[in-house]
Formats: structure tokens, C-alpha cells, sequence
């Protein structure tokens, strides 16, 4: 039963360290947007190197917390669902490493027109990933508190939507009149969509901690 608790305990601080990780790699991301802006193509080239490698920290600690599952952490009821939820925060921090690469690879120039949007964009999921670690930590400390920072992600995955949606608008509207080319226009959109795909794999994941909470608490 000690060595259970021991391996309980050490897993919670990898747990803590893991989403900590994936938050970081959301303000390195947050960084690549900043140097994007601006066409600063060697800088974001060196941000996208320092996402790469907080990404791969991220991975590693996952196996690691894998690894004390396997060796027994947690009764297996509540394992399988930690391991999921394990999966599914790391999946953002993959998103985070996928949209810094194809925006390093467009080089396109970033119309002027629209980015106060996206810089709204990514402080909602700044806001979005900041309360989703808040939740995963409260799992072991608060339950109640865990729920309410769930359902916060959900509210944020909402804003999200929408403020996606008006960016979407914006670039085909700048298409239509043709300040920004064909090339512009899918590159951004693919952007778009995959700085909204963050912030839903970050919804996926507060949802898994919902059920997590859910069957602790009986």
C-alpha cells in the first residue's frame, strides 16, 4: 500500500509537470504568432526549434507517467482514464508543435488587416490551456473546483468558435478583394484551423477530467 502511494504521488507531480509543459508550449506558440506578424522568418524559425523541443519534453514525461501506471499507480478503474487524459494534453502541445511548422514553412506575408483577431485568438488559448491546467490539478486537490474549471474550458472553447469564425470571414472578405492571393488565403485558413483544433483538444481533454471527477466522487 505504500509503494501504491508513492507511485500515486509521483505520478500527480508528473501529472503537473506534463500539463505545465504543454502550457508552455502554448506561449512558445504564442511567441511564433508574434515573429509571424511581423515576417521575423529567422526569429520564428528559432521559436519553432524551442516549441519542437518543449513538445518532445512533453512526450517524454507522458511515457514516464505511462510507465508508473504500468507499475500500478492507481487502481484500475481510475488508471485508464489518467492515461487518456494523458494523451489527449499531450495532443495539444502536438497541434502547438503542427501549427508553428506550417506557419514556418508558408512564409507568407501577413496581411495587416485581421490581426488584432488573431492575437484575440490566442489569448483566448492562452486563457483556454492556463484554466485546463488549473483543472487537471485540482483532480487531486478539489473536486468541486476541478468541475468548475472544466466547464470554464467549455465556455472559452465558445469564444473560441467565435472568434474563429470572424477570422474566417475577414480573410475571405480580404480575398474577395484582392489583398491577399489564393496562396494567402488557404495557408491562413489552414492556420486558423488548426489554432482552433488546439483549444478543442484542449475541450477533449477537460472532458475526460469531468468523468474522472465524476467517478471519484461516487
Amino acid at each position: 500500500m505504500v509503494k501504491l502511494f508513492k507511485r500515486e504521488s509521483q505520478v500527480e507531480k508528473l501529472g503537473k509537470q506534463h500539463v505545465e509543459t504543454v502550457f508552455k508550449s502554448i506561449n512558445k506558440l504564442k511567441e511564433v504568432m508574434t515573429c509571424f506578424y511581423a515576417a521575423e522568418f529567422d526569429e520564428l524559425d528559432e521559436k519553432v526549434k524551442e516549441l519542437s523541443k518543449i513538445e518532445h519534453d512533453a512526450d517524454i514525461i507522458r511515457r514516464q507517467m505511462e510507465i508508473e501506471y504500468y507499475n500500478g499507480a492507481f487502481l484500475p478503474f481510475d488508471r485508464e482514464d489518467r492515461i487518456v487524459l494523458a494523451e489527449l494534453v499531450d495532443s495539444v502541445a502536438d497541434m502547438a508543435e503542427e501549427t508553428a511548422f506550417r506557419i514556418c514553412i508558408s512564409r507568407i506575408v501577413f496581411p495587416k488587416k485581421g490581426q488584432g483577431d488573431f492575437e484575440k485568438f490566442m489569448e483566448i488559448i492562452l486563457d483556454t490551456i492556463s484554466v485546463l491546467t488549473d483543472c487537471i490539478e485540482q483532480l487531486d486537490v478539489n473536486l468541486g473546483e476541478a468541475i468548475v474549471k472544466a466547464h470554464k474550458v467549455e465556455d472559452l472553447e465558445d469564444d473560441a468558435d467565435i472568434i474563429e469564425r470572424k477570422i474566417l470571414k475577414t480573410l475571405y472578405q480580404l480575398y474577395r478583394e484582392e489583398k491577399i492571393d489564393i496562396l494567402t488565403l488557404i495557408e491562413l485558413k489552414n492556420i486558423t484551423r488548426e489554432l482552433g483544433t488546439i483549444v478543442d483538444r484542449a475541450e477533449n481533454a477537460s472532458d475526460r477530467a469531468l468523468i474522472i471527477a465524476a467517478k471519484r466522487r461516487g
